[in-house]
């Protein structure tokens, strides 16, 4: 136990005034005559036992009244209730406040965040003279103590939602060895947040436990600023086929969205951004949520020309949190891809030929075909110079010579995609080692005569996914495949995307480099009656689903095809410049309408950007009126943004240590709890509350004794 103010216990010595008064104002025994003296000595004697325990009774209560109010008045505390601290020293103080895009939610017309810094600002009036407090945050800026409390309070005016933010428990650690380091003072951090389940998982307490073991002499104190019941309509990620597309494909767009405390069915509308301008509105939909409030919209939009496009899908109702009701899209319609096809003889070549850039599309019309299509001949594909093409397809291919295995795999280890039809001209002799090894995704082991059928089990693959709407109906049975290569045990890094129906592998995707192969187990080349054989399979005359499994198979093969353009927000974005678009510098366009020109390093085949923080749509360009380059991405918010479930304050505290952490509703709690853990739990209220009763209890008998001695 301690005082707030012991020299007052000296006032206990006035206890000596009521003991002076009762010696002097004793009364003194009247003698009286009276014949029976033998009784009136005997009442004599017992008047004056009574009145004597009366007269020390009232002293007593009289001396412990004094002592009560000096006591009081030095303001005991017990300093066992209160959180560890060094009695007498200055304070040093971190405030810590959750800045993540969730905290944006209004509640009572403030936004999580406002109410977090008001509430800061509000602690700041209360700390005494000399205090030193810093300001932290979760960007990833570090900040140590500021100069004085008007700073403090500017960084907490000024702070800014942070899209990216880094882990509460890294915050807090700054925070605990920040103060820390204030050896002589007493040292105390204050966290301003929501209680977001998806911040306070098993492993970020494991590791704040651990970081307060560390410096078992800091207070923590967690203001809680959320919501009981948060409700919520949100976006989730885009979900798209392809970010690239080609002239005539159509803009293909999945959108999820989630609700949380509401039954409506919201409506979701799509827009696209020009270059100047308005947004245009290009389409909406009402969503059916199920029963766990989720849904999903599809929207798809045909015939967008050649050029970058940028657009957004959104929620157009108000809601708590309406950072999470809007998603940011960009895809670019790019030139046909050049494909070269090689086969034994041309003839090789006219099924895919024919199913890539259809020969009846006329002159005119092939232009806007996805690919453009150059044939060429085993025999003369020395002379090719393959980087000249997003892919290259061997249709049937004999034992080529090992230059021009090594050339293929330069090839796709430098981004290119190689696909291998394998058919009745392959040698597994010959195919088993080599270059042509690292292409392919095994070793052969034999040609298999068991007629069967293409029959994929997913369709979640890049290069199958465009199928997925269809997959009840396609007819895979109708186009039989009578003979087709097995495969030994898989490369490691091989991965097969599709069997035969009797489990086979059919079709298999091995990386290699930076690009990647294709091998599908029978060939698509053969004619129905190839000369002096059988043929392999009728799969070009399946012209459903062959037509449009090949083309998703080449535009896969085709890397370009699948660079993402859409990115999280902090993320760095690269855009791969072919040689075609190789620039020494550029300007960078941010959401906020700012431009920003940037140098290139020379000898880069990508653009890199770092500074993604604002959510929306970004355009790059160069080469100014001329347009040599001209391109776009788009940076969305974090999933976890939309995650609203608190964690149950009782089993946070519990997972805590308790005598280092205090967990508060309101800034009145936490200044009750500061108080006591500064100073101690003190004892005032409770002693006065005594020293009123003991008063009470005198007035009570001494009007009563001496209301019976004056009768």
């Amino acid at each position: 136990m301690g005082f707030l103010t012991p020299a007052l216990l000296a006032g206990a010595s006035l206890i000596a005034v009521p003991i002076l008064l009762h010696l002097i104002m004793r009364r003194q025994p009247q003698q009286l005559t009276f014949p029976a003296l033998q009784f009136v000595r005997k009442r004599q004697q017992a008047n004056r036992r009574k009145l004597n325990l009366r007269h020390l009774l009232l002293l007593a209560l009289r001396c412990g009244l004094i002592a009560g109010f000096a006591f009081a008045l030095a303001r005991p505390t017990l300093k066992g209730s209160g959180l560890r601290g060094k009695e007498g020293a200055p304070l040093a103080v971190a405030l810590v406040v959750d800045n993540s895009l969730r905290m944006q939610y209004i509640h009572e017309n403030q936004t999580r965040q406002d109410q977090a810094t008001e509430m800061a600002r509000g602690l700041l009036t209360k700390l005494p003279e000399g205090t030193e407090v810093a300001v932290l945050d979760r960007s990833r800026a570090t900040s140590g103590f500021a100069v004085d409390v008007a700073t403090a309070e500017s960084r907490l005016r000024n702070l800014q939602p942070e899209s990216r933010p880094r882990p509460l428990e890294d915050a807090l650690q700054e925070a605990l060895e920040l103060v820390s380091n204030r050896e002589d003072a007493r040292q105390e951090v204050f966290l301003f947040s929501d209680l977001s389940a998806e911040v306070w998982t098993e492993a970020a307490i494991s590791a704040l436990n651990e970081t307060l073991a560390e410096f078992p002499d800091i207070r923590l104190y967690l203001v809680d600023v959320g919501i009981e019941t948060p409700s919520n309509r949100s976006l989730g990620p885009l979900e798209f086929r392809q970010h690239i597309l080609r002239p005539g494909e159509p803009l293909r767009l999945d959108v999820p969205v989630a609700t949380a405390g509401s039954d409506n069915d919201p409506l979701i509308e799509l827009y696209i951004s020009p270059a100047e301008g308005e947004p245009i509105k290009r389409g909406q939909q009402i969503v059916d949520l199920s029963d766990d409030g989720q849904g999903q919209a599809a929207f798809e939009l045909d015939a967008l020309p050649l050029g970058t496009h940028q657009g957004f899908v959104q929620l157009p109702d108000t809601d708590p949190l309406m950072i999470d009701n809007k998603r940011y899209f960009t895809v670019e319609v790019r030139p046909p891809a050049e494909v070269l096809l090689l086969g034994e003889q041309r003839s090789d070549t006219l099924y895919l030929r024919e199913t890539l850039s259809p020969s009846s599309l006329g002159e005119a019309d092939q232009t806007t075909a996805r690919f453009k299509c150059t044939t060429d001949r085993f025999a003369e594909a020395s002379r090719l110079d393959f980087a000249d093409f997003s892919a290259v397809c061997l249709l049937d291919p004999p034992p080529l010579s090992e230059e021009l295995w090594q050339s293929l795999l330069d090839y796709a280890n430098d981004g290119g995609g190689v696909g291998i039809f394998l058919g009745e001209r392959a040698r597994a002799s010959e195919f088993n080692e080599g270059a042509v090894t690292q292409l392919l995704p095994a070793k052969l082991k034999r040609k298999s005569r068991y007629e069967t059928y293409l029959r994929p089990r997913r369709l979640d693959h890049p290069a199958l996914a465009a199928l997925s709407p269809y997959a009840e109906l396609i007819p895979w049975n109708a186009v039989p495949v009578f003979r087709y290569w097995e495969f030994d045990t898989l490369v490691g890094d091989a991965y097969l995307i599709a069997r035969f129906a009797n489990n086979e592998p059919a079709l298999l995707v091995r990386p290699v480099g930076q690009g990647r192969t294709l091998t599908l187990a029978t060939p698509y080349s053969d004619p129905p009656n190839p000369r002096g054989r059988e043929p392999w399979n009728l799969l070009p005359l399946g012209e459903w689903p062959f037509v449009p499994l090949m083309n998703e198979l080449v535009g896969y093969l085709s890397q370009s095809d699948n660079d993402s353009l859409s990115f999280q927000a902090g993320e760095t974005v690269s855009l791969n410049l072919p040689p075609s678009q190789r620039v020494s510098s550029y300007v960078l366009y941010p959401p906020d309408g700012q431009s920003i020109r940037r140098t290139l390093p020379p000898g880069d085949d990508a653009i890199r950007i770092s500074t993604t923080r604002n959510l929306g749509n970004y355009r790059v360009s160069s080469g100014g009126a001329s347009g040599q380059l001209k391109r776009g991405f788009s940076v969305n918010l974090l999933p976890e943004v939309s995650e609203l479930k608190r964690i149950d304050p009782d089993a946070l505290m519990e997972a805590l240590p308790k005598q280092q952490v205090r967990l508060a509703d309101t800034l009145t709690d936490v200044e009750r709890y500061v108080d006591i853990g500064r100073s101690g739990r003190e004892l005032f209220p409770y002693l006065i509350a005594l020293v009123a009763l003991v008063w009470g209890s005198e007035h009570l008998l001494a009007n009563r004794f001496y209301r019976e001695a004056a009768a």
